[in-house]
């Protein structure tokens, strides 16, 4: 229950100047006038008691002179009678008895004249009281407009500061004939408020450049505190999250979609790894639920400052641009390759391929068929025409995605792949197994990201196999789309790692020589599902695995790209 100041002091002095009245009152009435009634009666009963005593007397005086009288044989002292036979006695007595009564009333009246003094002095007591109430409502109104008005006017003030509003004054003559403390009060409070508009005005000028500096960093940047609130984002961030905003936010609600803290069993945290196990430059790959597809890299750090409270700082790096870039670096490189051996190698064999023709026309036109000689010329230039294919298949592996989309025949790009491959896999001594569906299968995309796709699965067998194997590549037609399997009968994949070998920059290479990058898979992964399909692996230690790749009919894609 609110009660003003004003209030307060006035029922205050009105408080005590009530207890203190009924004090005196108490004391002087009760006290006093008792003492008062006491001393009346007390002399009434005295005086009562004397007159009763001179009555007395006096009756036994007239008493004892009759007796005497009817019996003068009675002998009597002659001091008494002496004392009770004269009148001057009994004048005496009634002389003693007329002044007592006159005492009487002289001492009834002075207690009257008392009593009556203590009435006045209750009637001073009351227009005294009245007056001091009179006094203690002017001193209240006093009270109210030298103190409590501009109280009020400071009070006012701060409630709508407290509510945003830093535009308010406390209004203030300009030139006061007189002044007071309360006088500098709002002065002080008003220059307060100046500057405290001006330094919030100037913390949101550099909350606003904080924020523009964060968001023109490429990479996604989020802080957050101990309780897993994020307090500072930037634009690359809210787009990797796929959310608008992020203040305040849990970061396992933004990132996860979770209701508590990841657990170390379903996703690594680098929050915890800082606060509770004390880590510093924690470095994970994750995948948010705004964007499952896509590999997030996280560079984590605590935030070192004079504060107690305590902030982590992630840097995310969305992998996709550097997957696509090592995919066109590997795209340039082939190409480069390819083009290096076109120029190399083509030249010298299209000029052993004329020397043949020439040999063939000049000295053996005549010879038939069957001629040993002649067989193996024709032999050694179908084998020349066939190395000239080679460059001719790099090149159109290397087919930059400007080609645009088209439709492929799965079947033939794989037999290009495989023809280019061969002579790896048979140095090995793996022999490379395929077979073709019945019909023709096509999917639609990009043929040059497609012989990526055939090639990084290839090659990732050719490195699981040790000492001999083979590799078995089927095609096959279903209602769902096309399905086309690599089985390989190398070391197989431990299982812990079968959910990471598509993470980017996971390599499980089984020695330094063959070990890679880790982005084969990756790259091969996003490829796959760019095409509206997705891609599978079941792998078992010691026996081998096998990745499937499922794609959608042409019909449905085509509608899909459309």
């Amino acid at each position: 229950m609110f009660v003003s100041l004003n209030k307060k002091i006035i029922y205050s002095i009105f408080s005590l100047f009530l207890i203190t009245s009924i004090i005196f009152v108490y004391t002087f009435y009760i006290v006093y006038g008792n003492k008062i009634q006491e001393e009346q009666n007390y002399s009434i009963q005295r005086n009562q008691q004397y007159i009763d005593l001179l009555y007395r007397n006096i009756n036994i005086t007239k008493e004892f002179r009759r007796i005497t009288a009817e019996h003068p044989e009675l002998k009597v002292s002659p001091s008494i009678l002496t004392s009770i036979s004269t009148d001057a006695n009994d004048e005496k007595q009634i002389k003693l008895l007329s002044l007592e009564q006159k005492q009487i009333r002289e001492n009834t009246r002075s207690f009257d004249e008392r009593y009556r003094a203590i009435s006045e002095s209750m009637k001073i007591l009351g227009i005294s009281s009245i007056l001091i109430i009179l006094a203690i409502f002017f001193l209240g109104y006093l009270i109210n407009w030298w103190i409590l008005y501009p109280i009020n006017k400071i009070t006012d003030v701060s409630q709508k500061v407290s509510q945003g509003d830093l535009s308010v004054r406390i209004e203030n003559k300009k030139h006061p004939k007189f002044t007071d403390e309360l006088y500098f009060l709002t002065i002080t409070f008003n220059n307060m408020l100046d500057n405290l508009r001006k330094f919030i005005s100037e913390a949101k000028e550099q909350e606003a450049f904080l924020q523009a500096l964060i968001d023109s960093i490429p990479d996604g940047i989020r802080v957050i505190d101990k309780n897993y609130n994020i307090i500072i984002s930037n634009k690359a961030y809210r787009k990797q999250v796929g959310s608008g905003q992020t203040k305040y936010t849990k970061c396992y609600q933004a990132s996860q979609n979770l209701n508590a803290p990841c657990s170390r069993e379903k996703q690594y945290c680098p929050v915890q790894a800082i606060l509770k196990n004390k880590q510093d430059n924690i470095k994970v790959i994750q995948q948010f639920c705004g964007h499952p597809s896509r590999h997030l890299s996280i560079n984590a750090a605590p935030l070192h400052h004079t504060g107690k409270e305590k902030y982590i700082v992630e840097s995310i790096r969305d992998l996709s641009d550097d997957i696509n870039f090592s995919h066109q670096q590997k795209l340039s490189s082939l190409g480069f390759l390819s083009t290096s051996i076109a120029h190399e190698i083509k030249n010298h064999l299209g000029a052993l391929r004329i020397i043949t023709e020439r040999l063939i026309d000049k000295f053996y036109a005549n010879r038939p068929n069957d001629d040993e000689e002649k067989k193996h010329l024709t032999l050694i230039y179908n084998e020349l025409l066939n190395c000239i294919d080679v460059p001719e298949r790099l090149l159109k592996l290397t087919r930059s995605n400007s080609d645009g989309e088209q439709k492929i025949d799965c079947a033939a790009a794989v037999e290009d792949v495989i023809a280019l491959l061969d002579f790896e896999a048979k140095s090995k001594g793996v022999n490379i197994s395929f077979t073709p569906p019945k019909e023709p299968s096509c999917i639609f995309g990009n043929e040059a990201d497609f012989k990526m796709v055939v090639i990084n699965i290839i090659l990732n067998a050719l490195k699981a196999i040790e000492d001999k194997g083979e590799i078995n590549i089927a095609i096959k037609n279903t209602s769902r789309g096309v399905k086309i399997s690599f089985a390989d009968t190398g070391v197989g994949i431990p299982p812990e790692n079968l959910s990471r070998i598509f993470d980017p920059f996971f390599s499980d290479g089984h020695d330094s020589t063959q070990k890679g990058n880790g982005l084969g898979l990756s790259i091969s992964k996003s490829i796959v599902e760019k095409f509206g399909g997705h891609i599978h692996v079941e792998s078992e230690v010691g026996a081998g695995s096998c990745f499937t790749l499922s794609f959608p009919p042409i019909k449905n894609l085509a509608k899909k790209k459309l």
